[in-house]
């Protein structure tokens, strides 16, 4: 792991390892084969962000029946989130009657969680749960919890493992947070 990271005139720090992360996507990838064993559900990755959790997990989750789509929300410009919501992209996958999983990258204000559940139930599925690499309780303005979270944390920027900032260093193997003035 780097020291630090410097993008867009920031510093990042480091928050979490490659090895830690991979700890909690093997336990939420258990957790979603438990509750879905037998089944041939459709998971619905979140572009831009979610793409490298999501490939890791549905790999651990090994259910070669399950079925793989993508969508793209967007809500955040820079380091913040707009608060408004907006889809890029929508489901071209039929759900009607499957059990769904939406993984995601992080929910922060949780207005696009929801408004991906009720975009998704208009479909018909038998089930939509929701799967987040990470998840900021104290920032909801919408009281969603998600079905399945590797990490809780507080509410500060961070980046890698897929997470980006003004689209660059989603490549880093681990997640770093903003480097905190003294």
């Amino acid at each position: 792991m780097e020291n630090k990271v410097r993008v867009n005139g920031l510093t990042f720090v480091p928050y979490l390892t490659h090895d830690v992360i991979m700890k909690e996507v093997e336990r939420v990838a258990s957790e979603i084969r438990e509750d879905l064993k037998g089944g041939d559900p459709v998971f619905i990755c979140v572009l831009n962000g979610a793409f490298i959790f999501a490939a890791d997990l549905i790999r651990e989750i090994g259910m070669n029946e399950g079925k793989i789509a993508f969508v793209r929300y967007a809500s955040y410009e820079g380091t913040s989130s707009t608060g408004h919501v907006r889809q890029l992209t929508g489901l071209t996958e039929d759900i009607d009657g499957k059990d769904v999983v939406i993984i995601e990258d992080i929910v922060d204000t949780g207005l696009t969680a929801v408004k991906m559940i009720d975009d998704l139930k208009k479909h018909n599925p038998r089930s939509v749960r929701f799967a987040t690499l990470l998840h900021k309780p104290a920032s909801s303005r919408t009281g969603f919890t998600p079905d399945y979270v590797a990490f809780n944390i507080e509410p500060k920027f961070i980046i890698g493992y897929g997470l980006d900032l003004d689209g660059k260093v989603r490549n880093l193997k681990d997640i770093y947070v903003i480097e905190e003035e003294e």
